[in-house]
């Protein structure tokens, strides 16, 4: 299997290579008005591949991971598998308002489109969006790999910040020996990445509690979140997320907040940053295309 990087996952390539895979090259250039150019360095007539693509907020990222797979076809290879780490848009998987549309729905249908010979993602946000990959997709959970880092100092109670998300916890807890106990938090989104904890379910007081969620964006869900439990008497709190997003002032938010640890994936890439720790998604994601 050849791995093929858009530049949505070039943070990628040294664990792949790391990990005994091979990584092809490619070639991006543009013409004098800007228009894209894609060249394959190598061959690939008769061998299977692997695209590893993000789909970004820029659209760009999605033209790459289309032009790449036309580019793989078209040269000849045996069979195009496609890996999506961070599939962006999710948030976006019905119309919120009076004149817009389900733009991750159609960003979905897109994917789904070419047939890839598998389909493999990483914690999609949005179950209408995973029903729009089609039955096919397979979608991985990064919670393995939480539950591998916590072995040594698991949490009492395995928080999830909002009622929609209490299953990711209960697997969570499922996969931790201890099997700490879950709780999770009622709120209120009055407007696009503004959110409001309104009632915790759960007893927290004197213990030390995990929150799980798939996505760090702006860090508001998670900074009321910790309000909360400290006025609920946790002892210590410690975060753990799928996707480091990290958008506006989150980060300057996140390290204000009295948290032990943070963990994240590194299916975005991510800066060195204080109580960050980042694990390596490749493992999950590889293994299981050439398992």
């Amino acid at each position: 299997m050849i791995y093929f990087l858009t530049a949505s996952t070039a943070h990628l390539r040294s664990s792949l290579v790391r990990h005994g895979h091979a990584v092809g090259r490619t070639e991006l250039s543009a013409f004098a008005d800007s228009e894209r150019r894609y060249r394959l360095k190598g061959e690939v007539a008769g061998r299977p591949v692997a695209i590893v693509a993000s789909v970004l907020p820029a659209p760009e990222s999605l033209f790459d991971l289309l032009a790449l797979d036309r580019l793989l076809r078209e040269n000849g290879a045996a069979e195009v598998n496609l890996i999506v780490p961070y599939l962006g848009y999710a948030r976006q998987d019905r119309p919120a308002g009076r004149g817009e549309a389900s733009i991750g729905i159609m960003v979905a249908e897109l994917i789904r489109s070419l047939k890839p010979s598998r389909l493999i993602l990483c914690d999609v946000h949005s179950e209408r969006i995973r029903r729009a990959l089609g039955p096919s997709a397979v979608e991985l959970s990064a919670l393995p790999l939480f539950a591998a880092a916590l072995a040594k100092r698991p949490p009492e109670v395995i928080l999830s910040p909002d009622a929609g998300s209490v299953g990711r916890a209960r697997r969570l807890a499922k996969l931790l020996e201890s099997e700490p106990q879950v709780a999770w938090i009622d709120k209120v989104r009055p407007r696009p990445n503004v959110a409001f904890a309104r009632q915790l379910h759960g007893d927290v007081r004197g213990k030390d509690v995990l929150i799980v969620d798939d996505m760090i964006d702006t860090g508001g869900t998670l900074a009321e979140a910790v309000k909360l439990l400290i006025d609920q008497g946790a002892a210590g709190i410690r975060i753990a997320a799928t996707h480091g997003i990290f958008s506006c002032a989150a980060c300057e938010r996140l390290a204000g907040l009295p948290v032990r640890e943070i963990m994240i994936t590194d299916t975005l890439p991510q800066a060195r940053r204080p109580k960050v720790r980042r694990l390596d998604i490749v493992p999950l994601l590889a293994d299981r295309l050439v398992g």
